[in-house]
C-alpha cells in the first residue's frame, strides 16, 4: 500500500501535464485553450444571460425568458454533456499513465505468494465508470433541484386586479 501512495504522489506532475495537454487536442503546446474555452462557455454563454434575465424580471419579460433559456441550456449543456465526455475521453485516452498509479488496477487479496484472490480485475474501468455514473447523477439532481428552485419562486396567485376565468382554465 506504501509503493501505491508513492507512486501517486510521483505520478501526479506527469497527470498534470496530460490534463494540459488535454487542453490542447491539436498538440500545439497550447494547453491553456481548454480552460480559455472554459471560461469564454461559462462566463458569457452561462453566467452573464442569466444575470441579464435576473436585471430584467418584471421589466422585460421576454428578455428575460430568453436570457434565461440561453444561461440554463448553455449551464446544463457543460453539466450533462461536455464534463461527462471530457471525463472519459481523458480517462481512456491516458490510461496507461493512470491505470495502477492513480486510479488502482485491481483489488484483491495475497493468499500467498503464488495465489491472488481477484476481488475486482478491472477495478479501473469500474472507478471511471463509477465517477460517470456520479457526474450523471449529481448533473440530474442539480437540474431538478434547480427546477424546483426556479418554480417555488413564481407567484401563486393571480396578479393584482386579474379575475379568475369561471371555465378554459387560467390564461
Amino acid at each position: 500500500m506504501g509503493q501505491w501512495f508513492a507512486e501517486f504522489f510521483s505520478t501526479l506532475p506527469d497527470v498534470a501535464r496530460a490534463l494540459y495537454q488535454f487542453g490542447d487536442p491539436g498538440d500545439l503546446g497550447r494547453g491553456w485553450i481548454g480552460g480559455a474555452i472554459f471560461l469564454l462557455w461559462i462566463g458569457p454563454l452561462g453566467i452573464l444571460p442569466l444575470y441579464i434575465a435576473k436585471l430584467t424580471y418584471g421589466k422585460r419579460e421576454w428578455v428575460s425568458a430568453t436570457m434565461g433559456v440561453m444561461g440554463a441550456s448553455s449551464l446544463l449543456w457543460w453539466v450533462h454533456g461536455v464534463l461527462p465526455h471530457a471525463w472519459i475521453q481523458f480517462t481512456e485516452s491516458n490510461q496507461p499513465l493512470l491505470e495502477g498509479t492513480i486510479i488502482p488496477a485491481s483489488a484483491g487479496i495475497d493468499v500467498s505468494e503464488d495465489y491472488r484472490l481477484d476481488i475486482a480485475s478491472n477495478l479501473y474501468s469500474v472507478i471511471t465508470e463509477s465517477v460517470l455514473a456520479g457526474l450523471m447523477i449529481a448533473g440530474i439532481v442539480v437540474t431538478l433541484w434547480a427546477a424546483l428552485r426556479m418554480q417555488r419562486s413564481l407567484p401563486k396567485t393571480l396578479a393584482s386586479g386579474e379575475n379568475k376565468p369561471d371555465a378554459g382554465g387560467y390564461k
